[in-house]
């Protein structure tokens, strides 16, 4: 029985020594047996690199076997000893059992608790809980350890004692519950030390290699060794020197020069003979390395630092900075490439280690993949994120929020609920993912939620389009079809499981209702086709996790039957066990191939048979990592509580802190040859980051240069391996190259022109890289339309509304997406300021259409009979079944009060019309007039210009009012256009062609004459705009009020017409009964108004003389048939307008995505909009008719 105990630096080959020992006693009694102790995360390389050393030493020229020698981690001699003992037969529980087993301890003991109580719901506290109870175990702390402890530290901190106390009750109930039905994995290392108390070692050699520290366990285990076995030597990464260094706690070692002492102390406790510490002294790494590891050590224990010698090899030690994260690792992945084609490496021979490596996830796969590297990734991966476990938990919060749009689809695009055919056949997944997508396109439009789903009718599919006279509706049967396969599919199958699993007595049939659904509903099938499809594309790891998902699951829910069936069944208790036992779960991973790049993370042991480490992530936040753990018993709590020495938990926050240079020299000594530091500048959300303080010392010290190899290679360098590899990632860098050349001007360097050669002599890469290269001479200006394209899409007449005509003149290429390719947004259910429009202007019709049909005069009604009207009117607008888009108006309480402000808003445009009426003889007489066929609908004549080479454009349209008056036996006739926001004319914009809507309504009306009043004679009296709202005046106005006939006066001024009348003396005078009596003053009706002193109209009268007027419409229409000849010329220009107060057509513009307009390229520029004055168009309209 001796203690052997192998010390050295990092740098030194300490398996050499062990090993030479291990060969020297196996030759002398070679009937004893070896065993080899590692940690589990290097166990399979340790193997291979432990046969092939004995191998050397043998002599062994060909294969080499040794049944003496185990490699073994200590779970895995755990197995080797055990796996034939009753003990080891017992069910192994997973993380999801514990959590079961400590949500049942907490749920019997509930009475007794008093701070895990009310915890247990707590998302997180369960695992939380776990998670302690585990490392209590491995700390081989007891629950009467936890008593004492409670009973020393009582009255320091009321919430250590509340955690003591419930502790030492869940910690009972954990072990009563687990006692000879189940082991976790804590409780093997227990198990082994006490099986080994009875076993025969007396022939046993043990060797321990890789461990810096042991957990109490591990130290109970390696004490029963000592006391047993022939033999145990334990390799530390030590010091020699660091031994006798005094101290508690400090310098680079301390933490393996307590393991040292502790294992001394130990071995002389049980009279263990200790032998000579042995010093591995032969180096594994290169004297430049040696010099850096020198210098950490002497550095991190503040001792004299030897000046800096130059390094034999400038590549021995780099530091590297790149610009972001994606910039970084392509660098490493071309430095790769580069050293195994012309280096002899072999992939094997890189390390690729980061604190975090989940920082790099998102970049490390596609560059490796782009170049062509194997790589393995031997970070845990969780199953959290995979679809079958999204399935689960969507699935029941489907349940929960009552078939909710989000859970709904976060369950179908699992892909894994596959509606089936009549022969029971699976829907081809792309006939299923359009009927998804059509389905979900159809409720976010609709809103359908909760029992929409359910319902027994089909949805009825229609589509609501602006069109010219207003929103149509077109009806869809096959899409309606693809919908309703969608929304069947899940009223026929969810209902029946959540019926069903509601109705559960016991945990029990739950688990057997949700199993029996999976299978009926052929989820396992879905997920043994994504095997059977990752096995046929060669991706094994990813053919593995659909099984894995799987059979976690079935574990789960039998360990639930297991340990909670009996028990009264709890609907929400059963989503969060699963989910936490999901969260605890990860993949298994097994190495694909032997000779591939290990990325791994810097604070896992790693072998030291690596040629080159990149430690990427090199920046200040993680090198030192302050970590701050999330555990049970905090940091306070532990520093408070005292434990046998042979009892310990893990280290506090600030002890992991003192241990960083420790853990990182380990890193910074893993390779032979090269060491590389790289990190970028920019971080998450592109936070600035720094170079590493322990970087920053090494680079001062050695005097190394940080090297800045551009994201974008420089054209004029000839010096272009950082950019080379794989043909895919080089032809990226050969675009950057081309385009900076381009930019700057300047010749390719011939080795940039030699890449292009070969490239586009390459057979797979030829068509990539011309299509790619052509992109750099692309211009953001749009083609104009060939002739055959112009036909198929307006053929040879254009049918079309002033409103499309103005978007023409407000940017040609919006036309062209809008009107000609006829692209659409994305319809969702909301309440839009089109569909307010619409409402109102519905509203307004039905008014207007009943006061005429009743024989009614507006100015004789009073308010209770206009409020019966609106009421009535209302009513039968959301209650009208082809009024779909006005569903939403009922689809809830906010929507319900949204629709109630609406209602008042058309109360008060209803007594505004009616106060109106009252001052004006000019009356409604006709609403919702069409020009031109809209749909099935023929109207009065549409507005018909010939064009050339035998075109046509035909404008159609719907006018919203007409009002008449007769004076004297003339009759006037004038438009009224409802906007539910501010609107007024502008006779510049009218002029330059965005604003043709009211003079084109009155051409339609004047050339219509006839046909509306039946007196081809007839007066245009004007064309105005009623915003249609529910004004509110403002409290210092109210102050300045006398009277309630100034409140009303105030009222109606806020809705007075805007827009333009015509000067007509006589309909001037008769047009606002109010002024008509004073013969002055300002009309509250319309935009006019009259001087006291000579009755001349004022200065801000918008009046137009029936002269301009007609040439102001010979104008528009000018413009119109120069907009439709432009367009039949294939015209599509972007040029966006832009009007001299920053306002663009670009504001709002859904299609800025598509169009990529940048005012900053010299091809993109804006229409500007000039502001004119009226005087100024006037003169030009008048110069027009010369």
């Amino acid at each position: 029985m001796t203690l052997q105990l192998i010390i050295g630096k990092a740098s030194c080959d300490h398996r050499q020594v062990l090993l030479k020992d291990l060969y020297e006693t196996l030759e002398k009694q070679p009937s004893d047996q070896f065993y080899y102790i590692v940690p589990n995360h290097i166990k399979f390389e340790s193997e291979v690199a432990t046969l092939e050393n004995l191998a050397r030493q043998t002599g062994a020229v060909d294969q080499y076997a040794q049944s003496q020698v185990q490699v073994f981690s200590f779970p895995r001699l755990a197995w080797y000893f055990m796996k034939n003992t009753p003990y080891y037969q017992i069910p192994r529980i997973s993380s999801a059992g514990l959590n079961m087993i400590v949500y049942q301890s907490i749920v019997d003991h509930a009475d007794d608790l008093v701070l895990f109580k009310g915890e247990a719901t707590r998302p997180g506290f369960i695992s939380k809980l776990a998670n302690q109870l585990s490392e209590l175990k491995i700390g081989r702390v007891t629950d009467e350890d936890l008593q004492q402890v409670a009973g020393q530290v009582t009255g320091q901190s009321a919430d250590l004692d509340a955690k003591l106390h419930d502790l030492t009750i869940v910690y009972q109930a954990f072990d009563a519950a687990m006692r000879d039905k189940y082991i976790e994995n804590t409780d093997i290392l227990n198990a082994l030390a006490d099986f080994l108390k009875s076993a025969d070692l007396s022939q046993a050699h043990f060797y321990i290699d890789g461990f810096s520290q042991f957990s109490a366990q591990e130290i109970k285990l390696l004490q029963q060794m000592m006391g047993s076995a022939a033999s145990l030597e334990v390799s530390l990464v030590l010091d020699q020197p660091a031994i006798r260094e005094d101290g508690h706690g400090q310098g680079l070692f301390f933490q393996s020069k307590k393991t040292y002492h502790q294992l001394v102390g130990l071995a002389r406790a049980e009279q263990v003979q200790v032998m000579t510490d042995k010093v591995a002294k032969i180096s594994r790494i290169c004297p430049d390395l040696q010099q850096v590891e020198n210098y950490w050590i002497a550095s991190s224990n503040s001792q004299k630092i030897a000046p800096a010698v130059p390094f034999e090899s400038s590549s021995s030690i780099e530091i590297v900075q790149a610009n972001n994260r994606y910039s970084e690792v392509a660098q490493i992945a071309a430095e790769i490439r580069r050293l195994v084609a012309t280096k002899g490496y072999r992939y094997s021979d890189f390390l690729i280690l980061s604190r975090k490596l989940d920082r790099y996830q998102n970049v490390l796969a596609p560059i490796f993949s782009a170049q062509e590297i194997p790589y393995f990734n031997d970070n845990q991966l969780a199953m959290t994120n995979h679809p079958f476990v999204e399935l689960i938990t969507a699935l029941f919060e489907v349940n929960r929020h009552y078939y909710r749009y989000k859970d709904l689809m976060r369950l179908l695009k699992t892909e894994l609920l596959i509606p089936k055919d009549q022969e029971d056949h699976f829907m081809p997944i792309d006939e299923f993912r359009r009927s998804l997508a059509l389905a979900e396109n159809w409720v976010l439009k609709t809103g359908y939620e909760g029992r929409r789903w359910l319902q027994e009718d089909d949805w009825q599919y229609a589509k609501f389009e602006p069109g010219d006279g207003g929103v149509e509706t077109t009806k869809n049967e096959e899409i309606a079809t693809q919908i309703n396969q969608i929304r069947r599919f899940v009223k026929e199958t969810l209902p029946p499981f959540f019926k069903k699993i509601k109705a559960a007595q016991t945990g029990q049939e739950a688990a057997k209702i949700l199993y029996q659904f999976l299978e009926d509903t052929g989820v396992e099938t879905q997920l043994i086709s994504w095997r059977d499809t990752f096995i046929d594309q060669g991706d094994l790891v990813s053919a593995d996790q659909p099984e894995q998902t799987w059979d976690a699951l079935c574990d789960m829910l039998d360990e639930y039957v297991e340990i909670l069936g009996d028990r009264e069944f709890d609907l929400d208790e059963f989503l969060a066990l699963l989910q936490a036992g999901f969260e605890g779960a990860a993949f298994a991973q097994i190495p694909s191939t032997l000779d591939q790049v290990i990325l791994s993370e810097s604070g896992m042991v790693q072998m030291n048979n690596r040629k080159v480490t990149f430690m990427i992530g090199s920046t200040d936040d993680v090198m030192p990592d302050t970590t701050v753990s999330n555990r049970l018993l905090s940091d306070q709590d532990r520093e408070k509580m005292t434990l046998p020495d042979d009892k310990y938990l893990s280290d506090t926050n600030s002890t992991s802190l003192k241990n960083e240079p420790f853990l990182n020299y380990l890193a910074f000594s893993s390779a032979s040859e090269r060491l590389v530091f790289t990190y970028s500048l920019n971080g998450d959300e592109d936070e600035a980051r720094q170079m590493s303080p322990y970087v920053s010392r090494i680079a001062k010290h050695f005097n190394i240069s940080i090297q800045d190899h551009a994201a974008v290679p420089d054209p004029k360098q000839n010096e272009i391996w950082h950019y080379l590899g794989a043909k895919r990632a080089t032809l990226r860098h050969l675009v950057q190259v081309s385009d900076a050349s381009r930019t700057q001007e300047e010749p390719l360097a011939p080795a940039w022109q030699y890449v292009y050669q070969t490239l586009t002599n390459d057979d797979h890469y030829r068509d990539m890289t011309a299509q790619l290269l052509g992109g750099m001479t692309y211009h953001n200006v749009p083609k104009s339309l060939a002739p055959d394209i112009v036909s198929a899409l307006y053929g040879q007449t254009i049918f079309t509304s002033i409103s499309k005509l103005e978007e023409f003149y407000t940017n040609e290429y919006a036309y062209f997406l809008k009107y000609g390719l006829k692209l659409q947004e994305r319809s969702v259910f909301e309440l839009s300021p089109a569909s307010t429009g619409e409402f109102f202007h519905a509203a307004m019709d039905y008014l207007i259409k009943m006061v005429r049909k009743q024989k009614l005069d507006l100015a004789a009604l009073d308010s209770q009979q206009l409020n019966e009207m609106v009421d009535e009117i209302v009513d039968q607008i959301l209650n009208d079944p082809e009024n779909l888009q006005f569903a939403i108006l009922k689809s809830s309480n906010r929507m319900s009060y949204i629709s109630s402000q609406l209602v008042e808003t058309i109360r008060r445009m209803a007594a505004t019309l009616h106060e109106q009426s009252k001052r004006t003889p000019m009356r409604a007489t006709q609403t919702e007039v069409m020009f031109g066929r809209i749909g099935a609908e023929q109207g009065m004549k549409s507005l018909s210009f010939e064009l050339p080479n035998n075109r046509k454009v035909e404008v159609r349209g719907k006018i919203d009012r007409i009002d008449q008056m007769a004076i004297d036996g003339k009759n006037y006739v004038g438009i009224v256009d409802y906007k539910s926001s501010d609107h007024d004319f502008n006779l510049s914009d009218a002029y330059q062609g965005t604003t043709m809507q009211m003079m084109t309504y009155l051409d339609a009306v004047k050339r219509n004459l006839d046909t509306i009043t039946g007196d081809k004679d007839a007066q245009i009296a004007g064309a105005l705009y009623l915003h249609l709202s529910n004004p509110k005046l403002a409290f210092k106005e109210i102050l300045k009020l006398a009277s309630d006939d100034d409140f009303l006066e105030a009222l109606l001024s806020k809705e007075k017409y805007k827009g333009i009348l015509v000067d007509d003396s006589v309909l001037i005078d008769k047009l606002d009964s109010k002024i008509g009596v004073d013969g002055y003053g300002k009309s509250t009706i319309y935009p006019f108004g009259k001087k006291k002193t000579d009755g001349a109209a004022m200065a801000n009268s918008r009046l137009i003389r029936v002269s301009d007027l007609t040439l102001l419409l010979r104008h528009t229409e000018k413009l119109i048939k120069n907009a439709a000849t432009r367009i039949f010329e294939g015209e599509t220009d972007l040029n966006p307008a832009k009007w001299t107060n920053q306002r663009t057509a670009l504001q709002y513009s859904p299609f800025k995505s598509i169009m990529q307009f940048d005012p900053l390229l010299t091809e993109n520029k804006y229409h500007e909009i000039t502001k004119m004055a009226d005087e100024d168009v006037l003169a030009a309209l008048r110069k027009e008719s010369d």
